[in-house]
C-alpha cells in the first residue's frame, strides 16, 4: 500500500494517490494527516491504481464519518475520487451516498477519468 501525496497551494489543491491494496485505517490515516498539516479546499482522490478488495461498506461508513468531522474546516470545498474500474467505482457511489446522509461539509463527486474530476474540481 502506498498512499502518494502532492500540493498544488496555487490551486488549493491536495491530490492522494493510492497505488496498490489499501484498508480504510490506512485511508483514515492519510485523511487525519491531511487534516494535521494543512487542509486544502480542494481535494482529489486517484484510485485508479488501488486494489480495493479489503474495503466493506462499514469501513467507507467509517471514512465518511471521520471525514465529515474533520472536514468542517473545508466547509465549501471539492473532494472529486477518480474510479475508473467498475469496483472502485461502485464503492465511491456508496461513499458518495453515505457523504449525503452524515452531512459532509464539502461537496463530493465520483468520477470515471482524472480529467474529468480535475473539470469539475477547478469549475467556478
Amino acid at each position: 500500500m502506498s498512499i502518494k501525496t502532492s500540493h498544488d497551494r496555487s490551486r488549493d489543491l491536495t491530490i492522494h494517490v493510492v497505488i496498490g491494496s489499501i484498508t480504510v485505517d490506512e485511508m483514515i490515516a492519510s485523511l487525519e494527516k491531511f487534516y494535521t498539516h494543512g487542509s486544502t479546499l480542494l481535494t482529489l482522490w486517484d484510485m485508479s491504481q488501488s486494489e480495493l478488495s479489503q474495503i466493506t461498506p462499514d469501513g467507507i461508513l467509517k471514512f465518511i464519518r471521520r471525514a465529515a468531522l474533520l472536514g468542517v474546516e473545508r466547509k465549501g470545498g471539492r473532494t472529486a475520487v477518480v474510479a475508473p474500474q467498475d469496483l472502485q467505482y461502485g464503492l465511491g457511489r456508496m461513499a458518495e451516498t453515505f457523504a449525503m446522509f452524515e452531512s459532509l461539509p464539502f461537496r463530493m463527486g465520483i468520477f470515471r477519468t482524472r480529467e474529468d474530476a480535475m473539470s469539475w474540481l477547478l469549475s467556478e
